[in-house]
């Protein structure tokens, strides 16, 4: 068995939150980003040549970004949404949740979602692609294959101090 010094055991726990918050997100939890990573898989073009994938056009931080600073009432509404797409399979034959089914088996799903009479699971999958294609192609890298041009006169982009704030958080420079 081995022990450690009080010293030695901080430093390696310090060490572990160093390494997690190069990660970690502060509006989604961990099983939320799994969830909404799933569906931004079926709903985004990430697979047709020239497209970015999810990392490449910084869907998931972006999310997190937005969502971080937008009112208590709003993030509670996402928080439930996302809930609902990780348990809908169970009310619909697949014994497993949203983000451990196939991507064939999340296609069919949310297409019989798209179909079903339930205005709350329409809505539900209807905002979380919005803001899931919002973030996508708001981003540079899917310009060009959109065909896109980009803003007029193309001017610098400038960042909100929410924006500010939030870059400072991940990189740990505040509070």
């Amino acid at each position: 068995m081995y022990s450690f010094s009080r010293k030695s055991f901080l430093a390696l726990l310090l060490f572990c939150a160093g390494i997690k918050s190069k990660i970690r997100y502060f509006y989604f939890s961990e099983s939320e980003t799994k969830t909404v990573a799933a569906f931004s898989e079926v709903v985004l073009p990430i697979t047709e040549p020239g497209m970015p994938n999810l990392e490449e056009a910084n869907v998931m931080r972006r999310l997190d970004e937005e969502l971080y600073f937008v009112s208590e009432e709003i993030q509670e509404d996402f928080h439930s949404a996302v809930m609902v797409l990780e348990y809908i399979p169970l009310l619909y034959g697949h014994f497993s949740f949203f983000s451990n089914l196939t991507l064939v088996k999340r296609e069919n799903l949310l297409s019989t979602l798209a179909e079903t009479d339930s205005d709350i699971l329409r809505a539900v999958v209807g905002n979380l692609k919005l803001l899931v294609c919002l973030v996508y192609y708001g981003h540079k890298s899917t310009w060009n294959s959109i065909s896109y041009p980009g803003p007029f006169a193309n001017p610098p982009e400038k960042w909100s101090e929410a924006r500010i704030h939030y870059q400072n958080l991940v990189k740990g420079n505040g509070v």
